[in-house]
């Protein structure tokens, strides 16, 4: 299916971002008409990062959705998956490293509006508000990785599964993207322990199970 690569075709949907939220539509125009501002389109299964890419810039997805993993000779454990309005690639910026941080994949047809380093830096010094946005951006990462980060502390496995689906849940509903396996592997878990402390979770009436999705029960949200 044919995309427009016009700014005003996608003008309406990086509003709704973190990095232009506030910016008047007439003014995004502008801006999106940056020189090397470009829309990519992949297709299912493409790279489009991974250790090896060299380019510095900014991802949008605009349609499509596209899965981050991070990648070893051990094999590859799954982080997430994005989806229309979702930015990546900002471990590529700003820095001088060559390498990307982990490994973006088209997970089925793709649109994504590539914004490089240098027409990034143009933004920001045409509009502020794209600067202040960006640095929220960030630290709501930083704040995200750092609870990422807490669901490995408790050497309790049942507290790592309830504080991952705690964190990951939306509305108080977590529903997995991955198989069992994949998902233990995220936990650093065997499947075996994965399946007991779901069990212990929904006996404990800590959570509700209905194949892949989980529901905390209400006050448990993060």
């Amino acid at each position: 299916m044919s995309r427009s690569t016009n700014p005003t075709a996608y003008a309406a949907i990086v509003a709704d971002t973190f990095l232009f939220s506030g910016i008047p539509q007439e003014d995004l125009i502008l801006l999106l008409d940056t020189r090397d501002v470009r829309v990519e389109h992949y297709e299912k299964d493409e790279v489009i990062y991974d250790r090896s890419q060299s380019e510095h810039a900014l991802g949008i997805l605009l349609f499509g959705s596209c899965v981050v993993t991070k990648e070893s000779e051990g094999g590859k454990m799954p982080m997430s998956v994005l989806r229309a309005k979702d930015l990546f690639g900002a471990a590529g910026l700003f820095h001088t490293e060559r390498e990307y941080v982990a490994r973006v994949s088209a997970q089925e047809s793709a649109w994504v509006l590539m914004i490089p380093e240098t027409a990034l830096i143009f933004m920001m010094q045409q509009d502020f508000r794209v600067a202040e946005n960006y640095m929220r951006y960030l630290t709501a990462r930083i704040r995200f990785l750092s609870s990422r980060i807490d669901g490995f502390l408790p050497q309790n496995v049942e507290e790592r599964v309830l504080n991952y689906i705690q964190t990951h849940a939306e509305d108080g509903v977590y529903e997995s993207e991955w198989s069992v396996s994949a998902l233990a592997d995220a936990l650093c878990v065997s499947r075996s322990t994965l399946y007991r402390a779901m069990d212990k979770l929904v006996f404990e009436r800590k959570i509700e199970r209905n194949g892949r999705a989980f529901r905390l029960p209400r006050g448990e949200e993060k």
